[in-house]
């Protein structure tokens, strides 16, 4: 199963308590460029007494920025403003809304505000860079290399923001290696810096996946008591498709008081697919208590039932899930309605799976193995013609893949529909035909021709005609042929069986058809002397 295609947006609502300093958390949320995280964690954790006000809403202010939201953001920089004049951050946001809105001289008085309040804090030279940068890049390039020019001369080429910074450009220009190295220097410089380990994982993530875990695990190791570490390492545990990390990592998370909703969901599927049925079934209950009809959770509800093998309640909750009425990103997949039949199977409702395979194709119509699954169905259900006429639509779909296997599972499936075919001739026909060429297809194919082979020939030409023919003895003396250059075939049941079958059936030509009494009573004999051999009877002398 393709995990991340059952985790569409997950919008759960649910409360969470807010840590004592949970804020700064939203601020490395918002470092990290997850907005809308950092916005929720803000506000969360926004009149908690151990939170800096004036900070908060400073970093709400740039949160809302980032998401194009003008007024929000200035409603907040003058919050900020208001709960601490003597900062010089939220000054440094009314001069990014000043750029923004044109007005090049009213940000420059709110930028100088800002560096006479924090003299000696590189800091905020670095980001009223990225006011600048953020702002319009080719046409304040000047305003941006003098600014870090100001704060490398200022620090001693040791503030970290500089490189993060510089590193932001290097990504944007897609220089993933140099956006690396730039945030590797922030880190140096700070080595507890979340902002550098995260973007340095983010920038390395489609290049090698194991550096961008190994930098988060570094971090998670200097900061177990993040948020933002321990969700990042989950993530990209997640991303890697290291589900067994992943799941212990949410696992971990979400006993954090700043985690996400979603992330619980998303440690739900993680145990649903370490087949840890019950842990995720108890997780999803949990959230489905708050969210009754979350589509996700519904879901991995009926999945971990079907995995506990409790069929009648994963009958109920797959009915439930069902009826659902998908929204955004959401929508049912093959797996949900081969899931429900399976469960359908397992309480002896075959002919109800038979409706539930179907839709899983209708769901995907170009997955072969979903086709093939169907005709399955069928064939148990006893459908035998839908069954072959399935079986006929996976082969097209698979096109030129389809192989010797596929042909030989196809001859069987148009023997079974011919032979149910009633009186329809016309259909009987056309079904032992299109077996016919399929077996042929096979033994044209392979250099080791079965006897097997020869018999499914045989006896799709003796259901065409409803009768033996000459072409079912040739091809059951062909069959014979074999058996008698295996040294094996007059010991083994399966032979010795086979070897009665084809002997009756030309017994059946010469008596039926040819009319040849001596013939047909000498090829019977030879059918009761093998069903003897293979029953442990005397053998006829």
């Amino acid at each position: 199963m393709n995990l991340k295609k059952i985790l569409p947006a997950l919008v759960l609502g649910a409360a969470l308590t807010a840590s004592a300093d949970g804020y700064k958390d939203g601020i490395e949320y918002y470092k990290a460029g997850q907005y809308a995280n950092a916005k929720t964690i803000l506000e969360r954790n926004l009149n908690d007494a151990a939170t800096d006000k004036a900070m908060a809403y400073y970093y709400l202010g740039q949160t809302a920025l980032a998401q194009k939201d003008l007024a929000a953001a200035k409603d907040n920089f003058q919050k900020g403003v208001s709960a601490n004049a003597d900062c010089p951050y939220n000054y440094v946001g009314l001069g990014a809304i000043d750029l923004l809105n044109g007005d090049k001289k009213a940000a420059e008085t709110q930028f100088s505000t800002a560096q006479k309040l924090g003299k000696k804090n590189n800091e905020i030279t670095v980001d009223i860079a990225r006011a600048y940068y953020n702002a319009d890049p080719v046409k304040y390039s000047a305003e941006v290399d003098k600014l870090l020019a100001k704060a490398h001369k200022d620090s001693k080429n040791q503030e970290p923001s500089i490189y993060i910074l510089e590193g932001d450009m290097l990504f944007d220009a897609k220089d993933l290696g140099g956006a690396a190295g730039k945030y590797e220097q922030a880190i140096t410089w700070d080595k507890d810096n979340p902002e550098g380990y995260v973007k340095y994982a983010n920038a390395y993530i489609g290049v090698n996946p194991i550096y961008s875990v190994n930098k988060l695990e570094e971090l998670k190791a200097k900061q177990p008591q993040s948020a933002l570490a321990q969700r990042e390492l989950a993530e990209k545990y997640y991303e890697t498709s290291q589900w067994t990390k992943a799941a212990q990592q949410y696992g971990e998370y979400i006993q954090n008081p700043n985690h996400f909703p979603e992330d619980k969901a998303r440690y739900s599927v993680l145990l649903y697919a370490n087949s840890e049925y019950q842990k995720s079934l108890d997780v999803a209950n949990e959230l489905l208590a708050q969210d009754p009809n979350n589509f996700v959770m519904n879901r991995i509800k009926m999945l971990d039932l079907a995995g506990l093998n409790q069929n009648e309640a994963a009958d109920a909750a797959a009915k439930k899930f069902l009826a659902l009425t998908p929204k955004g990103a959401e929508k049912f997949t093959p797996n949900d309605f081969i899931t429900y039949a399976g469960v359908l199977e397992g309480m002896g409702q075959d002919s109800l799976a038979v409706f539930q395979y179907e839709a899983a194709v209708d769901a995907d119509p170009t997955r072969a193995d979903n086709i093939k699954t169907l005709s399955s169905a069928y064939n148990k259900a006893g459908m035998s013609q839908k069954a072959a006429e399935a079986f006929e639509k996976y082969m097209n779909a698979r096109g030129e893949e389809t192989d010797l296997n596929d042909q030989l599972q196809a001859s069987g499936r148009w023997l079974v529909a011919a032979s149910k075919a009633g009186d329809d001739e016309a259909l009987r026909i056309a079904d032992a035909d299109k077996g016919i060429a399929a077996i042929n297809a096979v033994i044209n194919g392979v250099t080791d021709v079965k006897p097997d082979f020869y018999d499914r020939l045989a006896t799709l030409y003796y259901v065409r005609a409803n009768a033996a023919t000459p072409e079912v003895v040739d091809t059951y003396e062909k069959c014979i042929s074999l058996l008698d250059a295996d040294p094996e075939a007059q010991t083994d049941p399966k032979k010795l069986n086979l070897y009665k079958k084809a002997y009756s059936f030309i017994g059946l030509y010469y008596r039926d058809v040819a009319g040849d009494k001596e013939k047909a009573l000498e090829n019977f004999d030879k059918a009761d002397y093998y069903n003897n051999l293979a029953t442990g009877g005397a053998a006829a002398q």
